[in-house]
């Protein structure tokens, strides 16, 4: 009996000594080069749909890619919020920085509300992948459309931003880069609807 209560206190000790070897994990945020201007009233209302995201990146951990095209999940770095939302807080700062326009998701305003054009905005993000001492390529498809029933645009964009260096926190920079990009081109998109222009989707975007 003795002997199955000292091998029980080994096998506990064992345990409480591997989990307190387990790396720190470290949280990242997708963060644009410059912060927008937070003052001044609104010119623009824009509806942004929920950020689509490819089923393997909707999860808390990092995830990078090989050069060999293969999956890299970081275990001990998580994006500091669901990563949709890490998305959503750039294309929200790139369409007040560039338009002061509102996001009216979580505070919808009826379309005779308000004298202000509105729009809604759906956002996929169809690659996202970062591979250290490569490059960093953010791409997505988005459509914007004019409320109530106005025009409308589809667009689609490709970033391609340089990743020399081999750190997560590097790659988490780069892709940073890659998505604030998309986002002033989805911006664009919006002014140039707003505008009246033909051709909506922005040089950049097709």
């Amino acid at each position: 009996m003795k002997s199955v209560q000292t091998a029980l206190l080994a096998l506990a000790v064992l345990t409480l000594s591997g989990c307190g070897s387990s790396p720190p994990v470290h949280y990242h945020a997708l963060n644009a080069a410059s912060p927008p201007q937070s003052s001044g009233s609104a010119r623009l209302l824009v509806e942004i749909l929920p950020i689509a995201l490819p089923e393997r990146l909707d999860r808390v951990e990092m995830v990078l890619n090989t050069s060999a095209g293969q999956l890299d999940v970081r275990d001990s770095d998580h994006w500091a919020a669901p990563l949709s939302d890490e998305v959503r807080q750039l294309l929200s700062d790139a369409l007040w920085d560039r338009l002061q326009a509102s996001d009216t998701y979580q505070a919808p305003v009826a379309a005779n509300a308000s004298g202000l054009s509105q729009y809604r905005l759906a956002l996929r993000i169809e690659r996202f992948e970062a591979v250290p001492g490569r490059n960093a390529l953010v791409q997505g498809s988005w459509t914007a459309r004019r409320l109530p029933q106005g025009q409308s645009a589809t667009c689609r964009a490709s970033i391609s931003v340089p990743l020399p260096a081999t750190s997560t926190e590097a790659a988490a920079t780069a892709l940073s880069d890659g998505t604030a990009q998309l986002s002033r081109l989805v911006a664009d998109s919006i002014d140039r609807l707003n505008q009246n222009n033909s051709n909506a989707c922005p040089p950049g975007a097709s």
